[in-house]
Parts: C-alpha cells; structure tokens; sequence
C-alpha cells in the first residue's frame, strides 16, 4: 500500500510464539510484506496456546495468542527438513530482505539455512536469530521460554509482595517476550538503515534473555554503586509515597495512585479535604511517608472505597497527581480516551469473527501504519 513507512521491505517470517512475531507483527503494521513460514508438521505455537476446543474442526486457527501478534501477514507451509521445500525457501530469500527466526540456535543450520548459507544466495539479506539464551555461550542451545528467560533476568527478584517470593510473569502476561519482540525491531530497523547506506546485509544475535535483563539497569547500578541488593516491594516505590492501588466503590474496583513530591501530597489532602493529613508529624515529607506507608494506605483506603475509580482519577488529575483507574479487558474495551483516540481495531476473520485488536502504534503522521489482512489461516 502506497504511504506506509515500509513499503518494499520483504520479511521472511520463521518465528513462533510471541517475542519474534510480535517484531514482525510491527514491520507489518508499517507497511512491510510478512510471509510466515510454518510447517504442516509443527505449526507456529501459539496456534495451540490458549484454551480451545480442540474436538471442534478449524480450532487451530481460533488463538487469541495466534491471531493477535500475526495480522498484516500472509503464509506459506514448508517442511524445511525437505530439500524441495529447503529449495523454496531459498528462493523466497534471493527476493528477501529480512529473515526472522527466534529458534533454538541449532535449528536453521540443521537446515542448511544459517546466515552464512543465506548470505551466498542474496549478500544484502539481514537475518536476526531470537534464541532464548543467544547464539554464543554454553547455554546456546537450552530451550528458552518467557518463564525461564524472565527469571534468569534478575527481574522477578524485584517484583512480588514484600514477605513472599519471585514474581513469575510466564504464567499470565510473559513479559520477557513483548520486551525482546520490541528489542527484535528495533534491531531490525538499524540494520536495514545501515544496508540502505552500504548495500550490504548482516547478522543480529538477539539474546531474549538479555533483552530483559536491560531493563533492571537501575537495579544493577545500585548494587554496583551502593552494594544494595533491591528487594520485592510489592505495589510500593523506593521513592515515592504514598505509591499503590486502593480498593475503590464497586466489586475488584481499584485506583492507582503514585505522588512523588511534597508538592502533589499537599495537592493530594486538599482535593480529598483531608488538611489535618498536613499536619500530621508522620507525613510532613517524603521520608515520613515511606516510613509509615502502612498507616498512610489505610487512611488513603478508607477514603476511596467510598469513591468510585473514575471518579477518584478524575478528582485528583485536576489537583495534578497522578492516579488512574485499575481496568480489566472488558472495562479497557469501553475506556473513553482509547475510544477517542480510535485505538482499538476491529478486524474480520472468518474463523473467529470480527474482534476488536490493540491498534497501529506509533500513530505517524505522514506514513501512517495499517490494518490490510487478518492473521493468516495457515498455508
């Protein structure tokens, strides 16, 4: 489509799961042709990742997870342990840009379709690898999934309640897999920017593992700096206080409220009418307040159960702090910024319907991203 950021770019797509589609899912939204490349034999994952009914015919093409992270893109089937199909392959590359694949390291050599082969067929060909663990390193070859990647990032030992253990995003959100698929994009923008200068491809190694571990930077300096191990804190701030989420009017309802000044805490009594808060010795500044952040919740509780969430934000944005409702899916779907803003998509696909899907980001104003195609059926 004429307009979009990356008109022109060809993606070969190998990837499976969340981290590497998700990288591609983003080329895609800007523009770029993604054809997926999946095998009869052993389709893309996330196919079969959410609860389904499989005894229902097509239940391989219903995934949320699937569907979700694979729209603007087209497929192909190959059983690339195949030389016909190994053959196919590597015509697609000789007409490629891009080849993305976020395989265990030994996969695509045992294909005979390791950078150095493709780089034979096309010289201008960028490939990036997402293993778990990296290309290199003893672990090379371990299986990496969100769980284990995001615990050998030193980022679960920050996250949990105070009094119990490691956090484990893996289980609802794998929070390692969005943070290396938006690392994965970025590289791949760098190097298609340096081969636009020099004509020539190259290779990046992308450790989903070390894609984490970058975002725990201030963790690792203050152990380094100050020899201070950070430990869980539960919905609580080093810094700020008070810092949380506060039960609110209404069935699981809750606001999140997080002040960083002396300035927003006196804004903050004056809007819920609580002067005396000013007064009180415990909370005169902010290391008062982390200090009694106990008795400073429950006071701050016992005000917003009464209150409904919306309300609550809306009363003390206009004061200047910060606060905003806790929303579930179904409440995000009826969020009135989102809604303003047109950011959610709804997209048609046979199989499942028309759905609403996180829309086009960034909103760019001269090229613009786009929903052309619904996830691919496989083949």
């Amino acid at each position: 489509m004429a307009g979009l950021a990356l008109e022109g770019i060809r993606v070969i797509d190998c990837t499976t799961a969340w981290a590497g589609p998700l990288a591609t899912h983003i080329l895609g939204d800007m523009g770029a042709e993604i054809i997926k490349v999946e095998s009869i034999q052993r389709v893309d994952s996330w196919r079969t990742a959410s609860p389904l009914r499989v005894n229902e015919d097509g239940w391989w093409e219903r995934s949320p997870n699937f569907n979700a992270v694979n729209r603007n893109k087209i497929s192909v089937t190959l059983d690339l342990t195949r030389k016909p199909a190994a053959e196919l392959f590597k015509r697609l590359v000789k007409i490629g840009d891009l080849v993305v694949e976020n395989y265990t390291p030994r996969v695509m050599a045992n294909f005979g379709l390791g950078y150095p082969a493709l780089m034979e067929i096309n010289p201008g060909i960028v490939m990036v690898s997402m293993p778990g663990w990296g290309m290199t390193g003893p672990w090379r070859d371990y299986a990496g999934f969100a769980a284990s990647v995001e615990q050998m990032s030193g980022m679960p030992q920050l996250l949990g309640y105070l009094d119990g253990g490691p956090l484990m995003h893996g289980v609802g959100l794998a929070l390692g897999d969005p943070i290396a698929g938006l690392y994965g994009a970025f590289a791949i923008l760098g190097a298609l920017r340096r081969r636009r200068r020099t004509g020539q491809g190259q290779y990046v190694d992308l450790s989903q593992n070390e894609a984490v571990s970058c975002v725990i930077g201030d963790a690792m300096m203050d152990h380094t700096l100050n020899r201070r191990v950070q430990g869980r804190r539960g919905n609580r701030h080093p810094f700020m206080a008070p810092h949380g989420c506060y039960r609110c009017l209404g069935q699981d309802s809750y606001v999140a409220i997080a002040i960083a000044s002396d300035k927003e805490w006196e804004s903050f009594c004056r809007a819920l009418g609580e002067q005396a808060w000013l007064q009180d010795a415990r909370f005169l500044d902010v290391m008062g307040r982390l200090a009694n952040q106990d008795e400073l919740d429950r006071l701050i509780e016992a005000w917003t159960i009464g209150h409904g969430d919306y309300e609550v934000m809306h009363l003390l944005q206009g004061a200047g702090v910060a606060a905003g409702p806790v929303l579930s899916p179904p409440a995000m779907l009826e969020e009135p910024n989102l809604k303003e803003r047109g950011f959610w998509e709804w997209i048609d696909r046979a199989e499942v319907g028309r759905r609403p899907y996180p829309g086009i980001l960034p909103k760019m104003s001269k090229t613009p991203g786009t929903v052309r195609l619904p996830a691919p059926t496989i083949g």
